[in-house]
């Protein structure tokens, strides 16, 4: 394998690295799609009980109502990350949107 490929898949490897499980922790992304999608999310713990979240030290139990219900979506649909639009259908009044 010659330098540059070497270094190319070096430069892959670390990004998977970094990135860990994208199924298993939110992102910023996730925040702001659910903004964008007019819901009230001001911060991480709209989702989670933990005021900064890390990916390092996630488990499902830091997750509040609305986080298990976009948990149990993605599980029941199988998906790889969750979808923080289905949060439009989290049960409950205005309030708890």
């Amino acid at each position: 394998m010659n330098t540059p490929t070497r270094l190319a898949v070096g430069a892959l490897a670390a990004t998977l690295l970094a990135m860990g499980s994208p199924g298993a922790w939110a992102s910023s992304k996730m925040l702001s799609d659910a903004k964008k999608a007019g819901l009230p999310a001001k911060n991480c713990q709209y989702c989670h009980t933990e005021a900064l979240p890390k990916k390092e030290t996630y488990k499902p139990e830091g997750l509040n109502e609305r986080g298990k219900f976009v948990l149990d979506d993605k599980q029941k649909r199988n998906l790889k990350v969750a979808d923080p639009s289905v949060l439009k259908n989290f049960p409950g009044g205005a309030d708890k949107k």
